[in-house]
C-alpha cells in the first residue's frame, strides 16, 4: 500500500505537470452527473465538497453537478430531496468565499445563491433536461399569449434565453455509470462525454486529471 501510495502521488503530480504546460486546453465548464446514493452513502457529501476545491485549484470557472434522484414515486422523491437539500446547502455555505453557486430543486426554482469571484457552482437536484425545456416551452407560449413575442420570431435563441443554465458545458462526467442521464440536454449537444471507471466514493484528484487530459487529447467537432 506504501508504494502504491507513493506511486499515486508521483503520478499526480506527473499530470498536473503535463496540464500545467497548457493550461488553455483546460476545460473552462465541466458537469458532473452522479446519483443520490453517490451523496448519500458514506463520504458521498465530502467528495462533493473536495471535487470543488479541486476545481477551484484547477482555475475551472463553471461546474455543474446533477443529483439524478431515481425514486419514480413523488412521495419518494420528495423524501429524498429533503434529505439532499439541507446538508448540500450547509456544505456549499462552508465552501471559500471566492465559490459563488445556485441550488436547484426539482422544479426548477432556486433553493439558494451567492455570487461567487473565481469559481461558479450550478448544483440541480433532481432537476432534468426535459423539465427545463417544458419550463422553458411553457414560458415561451405565455410570452406569445401576452403579446412579447410572436411565433415566427421564436428560433434556437429563444429557447435557450428561457433555459436555467445558460452556459454550456465543454464536458459531461458521469461517475460511475453506463448511462447519462437528462441533464442539461440542450446546452450538452456538443459537450465531450466521459465515464469513470470508479465509482463516486472511489474518485480520486488523479481521476480527474486523467479526465482533464484525456479532453486536451480530444479533437471537438461539435457536431460536425
Amino acid at each position: 500500500m506504501k508504494y502504491i501510495g507513493i506511486f499515486s502521488s508521483v503520478y499526480e503530480k506527473y499530470l498536473l505537470r503535463e496540464l500545467s504546460r497548457s493550461p488553455d486546453s483546460i476545460p473552462g465548464n465541466l458537469t458532473l452527473v452522479i446519483s443520490e446514493s453517490d451523496l448519500l452513502y458514506g463520504n458521498g457529501m465530502d467528495k462533493v465538497r473536495t471535487y470543488i476545491l479541486w476545481c477551484l485549484e484547477l482555475h475551472i470557472r463553471v461546474i455543474s453537478i446533477y443529483v439524478d434522484v431515481l425514486d419514480t414515486e413523488e412521495y419518494l422523491r420528495l423524501a429524498t430531496m429533503a434529505s439532499l437539500i439541507d446538508p448540500l446547502s450547509l456544505m456549499m455555505d462552508q465552501l471559500p468565499k471566492e465559490i459563488g453557486f445556485e441550488m436547484y430543486d426539482a422544479t426548477g426554482e432556486t433553493v439558494k445563491a451567492r455570487n461567487g469571484s473565481l469559481l461558479m457552482v450550478y448544483v440541480a437536484i433532481g432537476f432534468g433536461g426535459r423539465g427545463e425545456i417544458t419550463k422553458a416551452v411553457r414560458n415561451i407560449l405565455e410570452d406569445v399569449k401576452n403579446k412579447k413575442i410572436s411565433p415566427e420570431r421564436i428560433e434556437e435563441k429563444t429557447i435557450e434565453s428561457h433555459l436555467l443554465l445558460k452556459h454550456e458545458p465543454d464536458m459531461v462526467i458521469r461517475a460511475g455509470g453506463k448511462h447519462l442521464s437528462d441533464f442539461m440536454i440542450w446546452q450538452s449537444a456538443y459537450s465531450e462525454l466521459f465515464f469513470t471507471d470508479v465509482n463516486w466514493s472511489g474518485f480520486r484528484k488523479i481521476d480527474l486529471l486523467r479526465i482533464l487530459r484525456d479532453f486536451r487529447k480530444r479533437q471537438r467537432r461539435y457536431g460536425k
